[in-house]
């Protein structure tokens, strides 16, 4: 979904707007306006940035982080612009879920693990410990004999 944020002053430049804005049919409607004092704002835009968020987060606008980043962002260029011309700035912002998401490959190893876990996953403990060796029991009785020539057979035995 597509988005935009005005940050704008009103009138008397003593309070701050952030409007939220959704794209619908090709134009953007309002959704949520939140007012805020810019004592207030001015007051926190030096500190860290999680106390900008949290002063700009409310129960009607709680953008997540990096958006909250983004709005902040431009929250403080608003406060801090010397031009006294600019009163709104706009922050154009493109939900995530629409976004394809790029897939890896799952790695062989990965694919030889889930398929073992799949044909192990019906068998009880009882049934897994039947298919291990049981102390007198010979290697050779279970483990087939190479099919390999006898020549490389020989050749294996030297190395």
């Amino acid at each position: 979904m597509k988005q935009r944020y005005k940050i704008s002053y009103n009138d008397k430049k003593d309070h701050i707007f952030i409007t939220e804005q959704m794209e619908w049919e090709g134009q953007f409607i309002e959704t949520t306006e939140e007012k805020y004092s810019v004592e207030q704002l001015a007051s926190v835009i030096d500190k860290d940035m999680m106390e900008v968020i949290g002063a700009i987060r409310t129960n009607n606008l709680f953008p997540p982080y990096e958006l909250a980043t983004s709005i902040a962002n431009i929250l403080i260029q608003l406060l801090k612009e010397t031009d006294e011309t600019v009163n709104e700035l706009f922050l154009n912002w493109e939900d995530i879920e629409d976004k394809p998401i790029e897939k890896e490959e799952p790695e062989e190893e990965d694919i030889i693990e889930d398929e073992l876990s799949e044909l192990t996953d019906d068998l009880s403990d009882d049934e897994m410990e039947d298919g291990f060796l049981e102390e007198d029991d010979d290697i050779e009785s279970i483990v087939p004999k190479s099919s390999a020539p006898p020549d490389d057979e020989a050749k294996n035995e030297d190395l």
